[in-house]
C-alpha cells in the first residue's frame, strides 16, 4: 500500500495542475517505507526499485499525452525521474546503516532527507533535458507564504522546507507508539518550522505589497495588452512538418520548393498575420495600452537560398512593426521566428533521429527564435548595446533577445543557440521621462532559474511563450516562482496556453487561457489540437507594477543547492566505500 501511495503522490506532482500536499505525501511515504524495512525482510535496493517503478508508471500515465515524444522514450524518461525522486530516501537509509550514521542524533538524521532531496533535485534540473520542469517545488504554487522562501534560496529552499517537514512527520508517524518522547520532539520542531515559514511569508506578502489604497497610489504601473494573430498555430504546424519531414500526425509538410502550394499558403497566412498585428497595435494603443505584447514565434520571416519573396523578409516585417510602434506611440514586444527554410541541418544525434523517427533525409531548415522590443522612436546603438543584443536589425529595436534554452528534441536540432547573457534595457514605458529596467526571456528559458536570475536587476520581465495543452496551466505557474526569485513583475504571454501577469510576490494580476471562449462569439474559440481552425482569443490586459524588490536569491544564487550537492557527494563516497559500516 505504501508503494502504491508513493506512485499516486508522484503522479499528482506532475501534469498541468499539481497537488501541493502530494509533495509532502511523496516524501513522507518514501521515508516511512524505508523505516518499515526494520520490520520487513525486503532488501533496501529492492524497495528502491519498487519505488522507482511506481513513479515511472505514474509519471508515464500522467505525462504520456502531454510530452511531444513517442514510444519507449516516455517510460524510460520517467524511470530516470523516479530514480532522482526516490534516491534521497534510499541514500538517507543507507547513511543510517553506517556505524557513524548510528551515532547521529535523530535531529541530524532528519536533516538527511532535505539535504539529499535538494541535491538530487538540483542535479536533476541541471542534467535533465527539460531542466527544472516537473521538479517537486513547483507543486507549492498557490501556497503563497511557502512560495516566499524562493526569495531567499530559490525553489531549492522550498524543496528543503517540504522535505524537512516530511522527514519530521515520518519520524512522528513511525515513533508515535514505540518512542513517544522522540515523536514529541520531532513534532515540536515540525510545528516551529511551519509557523516560522508562514510568519516569514505572511510578513513578506504584507510588508512588500504594492496593492492597497495607500500603496497603489505610490506605485506606477503600465497597461500591457497581450494580443494574438489568427494564423500562428497553423503556420507553426506546417513549419514543424517541414523540419521533421513528417510530423507526428503523419501529414505532409509544405514541400521542398518555395513555389510549392504549401509554402505559398504559409506566405499568405503570414501576410494576413502581419496585417492583423498592425491592426492590433493600433487598436490597443487607442485603448490605452503602453505596451502591446505578442507571444513567442507569433510572426515568422523567411530568407536564404531558395526564398524570393521580399514581403516576408525580416527587413519587411521589422519595418512594418517599427512603423506601427511609432505611429501609435506604443512599445511593442514581438515574438519573431527568423527562418532559413531550405538549409540542411547537420550533426543530428542518433537519439534525435530515432525519437523523432526521421528518415534518411534528416531535418531541413533552421530558425532563430527572437523576442524584439520595439520603441516608439529610434534607439541609438550605444543604448542598444550590440555586444549583448547582437546586431541591431532596426533602429527602433531596444531589446533583441534570442532564446537560450530551446525545448530539447522538438526545437534544439533546428533552433539557433541564443543569448547566454540576458540583456536588460532602460525603457521609458510610460513616456513620462522615467526609465524602467526591462528584460526578457522566452518560454522554456523559465525552466532554468540560474539563467533567469540574471534579470534580478530588472523591474519588469516580458516573457513570450508557446505551449501545448498538456502543459497548461503548469508552465504559466512556474513564472510565479521566477518572479519571487528575481523580485520582478513578469508578463507571460502565451500561444496555446495560459497568459498571466505576475507581480514580484508571485500574485497573479491577470490570467486568461488561450482556449477559453471570449463569451462574444463561440466561433472564435480556440480548440486544442486543431490549429487549422482560426481563432481569436480575448485580449489579456494587465496593469503591471513598475517596481521590483531585491532578493537574497538574486544576490547569492544557488549557494544552498551547491552546499547540498557537496554534502551529498561526501555521503555517497562514504557509503560506497563502506567505511564504518555496522556489523
Amino acid at each position: 500500500m505504501t508503494i502504491a501511495g508513493v506512485g499516486i503522490c508522484c503522479g499528482l506532482t506532475q501534469g498541468g495542475t499539481t497537488v501541493a500536499y502530494a509533495h509532502y505525501g511523496f516524501h513522507v511515504l518514501t521515508a516511512v517505507s524505508f523505516l518499515q524495512l526494520k520490520t520487513s525482510s525486503l532488501k533496501p535496493l529492492t524497495l528502491f526499485m519498487l519505488l522507482v517503478f511506481a513513479c515511472a508508471v505514474a509519471g508515464s500515465y500522467v505525462m504520456g499525452a502531454a510530452l511531444p515524444l513517442k514510444g519507449p522514450v516516455i517510460p524510460f524518461l520517467f524511470t530516470y525521474v523516479g530514480v532522482m525522486f526516490s534516491a534521497p530516501s534510499f541514500l538517507a537509509h543507507s547513511v543510517e546503516q553506517q556505524k557513524w550514521g548510528q551515532k547521529m542524533s535523530h535531529f541530524q538524521v532528519e536533516l538527511l532527507l532535505p539535504v539529499f532531496s535538494v541535491a538530487f533535485e538540483y542535479m536533476h534540473a541541471r542534467i535533465f533535458p527539460y531542466r527544472s520542469f516537473g521538479t517537486l517545488p513547483y507543486t507549492q504554487y498557490g501556497q503563497t507564504a511557502t512560495m516566499q522562501l524562493a526569495s531567499i534560496g530559490g525553489i531549492w529552499l522550498i524543496e528543503f522546507f517540504v522535505a524537512y517537514m516530511s522527514s519530521m512527520a515520518a519520524t512522528v508517524v513511525w515513533n508515535a507508539s514505540s518512542d513517544p518522547k522522540k515523536a514529541a520532539s520531532s513534532g515540536r520542531r515540525l510545528l516551529l518550522l511551519f509557523a516560522s515559514v508562514q510568519l516569514f511569508g505572511g510578513w513578506r506578502l504584507r510588508a512588500l505589497s504594492w496593492e492597497g489604497a495607500f500603496k497603489a497610489i505610490d506605485t506606477p504601473s503600465v497597461r500591457v495588452a497581450g494580443v494574438w494573430v489568427p494564423n500562428t498555430m497553423v503556420v507553426r504546424e506546417q513549419l514543424l512538418r517541414h523540419h521533421l519531414g513528417l510530423i507526428m500526425d503523419g501529414r505532409e509538410g509544405p514541400g521542398d520548393e518555395w513555389a510549392a502550394e504549401g509554402w505559398q499558403d504559409i506566405v499568405r497566412w503570414s501576410l494576413e498575420d502581419y496585417d492583423a498585428a498592425e491592426a492590433a497595435i493600433a487598436r490597443e494603443a487607442k485603448a490605452g495600452a503602453k505596451v502591446v505584447m505578442f507571444p513567442e514565434l507569433c510572426l515568422v520571416t523567411f530568407g536564404g537560398a531558395g526564398v524570393d519573396d521580399d514581403r516576408v523578409s525580416t527587413e519587411a516585417l521589422l519595418n512594418r512593426v517599427a512603423a506601427a510602434a511609432e505611429e501609435n506611440n506604443v512599445w511593442v514586444g514581438m515574438g519573431v521566428g527568423i527562418n532559413d527554410p531550405f538549409i540542411k541541418v547537420e550533426g543530428l544525434s542518433k537519439f534525435t533521429t530515432v525519437v523523432l523517427e526521421l528518415g534518411e533525409e534528416g531535418m531541413t531548415g533552421v530558425e532563430s527564435n527572437r523576442f524584439m522590443l520595439f520603441a516608439p522612436k529610434s534607439v541609438g546603438k550605444d543604448a542598444f548595446d550590440e555586444a549583448i543584443n547582437g546586431l541591431q536589425l532596426h533602429e527602433n529595436i531596444r531589446i533583441d533577445y534570442r532564446k537560450r534554452n530551446p525545448v530539447d528534441i522538438i526545437e534544439t536540432p533546428f533552433g539557433i543557440e541564443g543569448n547566454a547573457t540576458v540583456p536588460i534595457a532602460s525603457a521609458d514605458l510610460l513616456g513620462d521621462g522615467n526609465d524602467v529596467q526591462v528584460g526578457s526571456v522566452i518560454c522554456f528559458d523559465m525552466e532554468s532559474p540560474w539563467h533567469v536570475r540574471q534579470l534580478s536587476k530588472a523591474s519588469v520581465i516580458l516573457n513570450p511563450s508557446y505551449d501545448w495543452p498538456g502543459l497548461n496551466p503548469y508552465h504559466a505557474r512556474i513564472v510565479a516562482f521566477r518572479a519571487i526569485e528575481t523580485g520582478t513583475s513578469i508578463y507571460h504571454h502565451c500561444q496555446a496556453g495560459t497568459t498571466a501577469a505576475v507581480d514580484y510576490l508571485g500574485n497573479m494580476i491577470s490570467m486568461s487561457d488561450f482556449f477559453s471562449d471570449s463569451g462574444i462569439d463561440g466561433k472564435g474559440q480556440c480548440v486544442p489540437h486543431h490549429p487549422e481552425q482560426r481563432c481569436e482569443p480575448p485580449v489579456n490586459v494587465a496593469q503591471l507594477p513598475l517596481k521590483g524588490v531585491w532578493t537574497v536569491y538574486g544576490l547569492v544564487g544557488d549557494v544552498l543547492p551547491f552546499a547540498c550537492v557537496l554534502l551529498t557527494g561526501g555521503a555517497l563516497a562514504a557509503v560506497r566505500g563502506g567505511k564504518g559500516k555496522r556489523d
